[in-house]
């Protein structure tokens, strides 16, 4: 199978990349051409005229891979998609300027190496599914990293995040405040999907692909709320349901099927 296609296709299933050949210098100039590729058809002239600021800025701090992210990577951007960046090889990188709404991450090197040993999901994302828009070599070798240590973001790290993110989702429902209830409920429900999939050997896709890969697992009701707040405005009382609903999933006392635990 040719490398493109492999790259492509690249199945979102705990020890995927150990099936790729990781060792070619060939090989990974494909998978950058096919990221630029996908970076080109993915974005507007005016996402793009933003990529290409953020990668020149890069390269002139010295950095040594960018790696576009998220929904915008995986070519499924909503209306409350950001333009999400890995910068690696730099401690930060100025953007505020830029006429978007931006979610950078800046990490040195070993500092980025340290996050994927941590099963740091959002590392291990740049790595599976990210546009690698250039690398000196980073990338590469935490590709091959990962592949032979089926390293695998920690799914007991993510429900922590998901916890304190019900809580305070919570918090945001009863405040009354209808716009930041919404967003954090909608952060909250995410996070609650993406433990679920890790810890089910599933690999979290961005954000709105997250419900279809929940009703694999059987967890149709999260899968129809977490749909319902990226794509709709349901009301203050169907939020805090959903909250309840996802922490007594995250608390094991909801299984797939929708009944309740012994």
């Amino acid at each position: 199978m040719k490398m493109a296609t492999t790259w492509q296709s690249l199945p979102p299933r705990r020890g995927a990349l150990a099936g790729l050949d990781l060792a070619a210098p060939s090989a990974w100039a494909e998978r950058l051409r096919i990221d630029r590729e996908r970076a080109a058809r993915y974005q507007s002239p005016g996402l793009t005229a933003i990529t290409e600021a953020v990668e020149t800025r890069a390269r002139d701090a010295g950095a040594d891979a960018v790696v576009l992210s998220g929904s915008t990577a995986r070519g499924c951007r909503t209306r409350v998609s950001d333009l999400d960046y890995h910068v690696i090889g730099t401690s930060s990188l100025a953007v505020a300027d830029l006429p978007v709404d931006i979610d950078l991450y800046a990490d040195e090197v070993d500092r980025f190496q340290a996050k994927l040993r941590k099963g740091d999901d959002f590392a291990h994302w740049s790595v599976w599914y990210g546009c690698v828009l250039f690398d000196s070599g980073v990338v590469r070798e935490a590709a091959a990293y990962v592949a032979e240590k089926d390293a695998w973001p920690d799914p007991e790290r993510k429900l922590r995040q998901a916890q304190g993110a019900l809580d305070f989702a919570e918090q945001m429902v009863a405040s009354g405040d209808y716009g930041a209830a919404l967003e954090q409920v909608r952060g909250a429900l995410s996070l609650t999907a993406r433990w679920l999939l890790l810890s089910h050997d599933v690999f979290p896709l961005a954000r709105d692909e997250l419900s279809g890969q929940l009703e694999q697992l059987g967890q149709v009701e999260l899968a129809r709320d977490l749909r319902r707040s990226i794509r709709e405005r349901p009301s203050g009382d169907y939020l805090r349901e959903a909250v309840v609903s996802a922490r007594s999933i995250s608390e094991g006392r909801v299984l797939p099927s929708g009944r309740v635990a012994a």
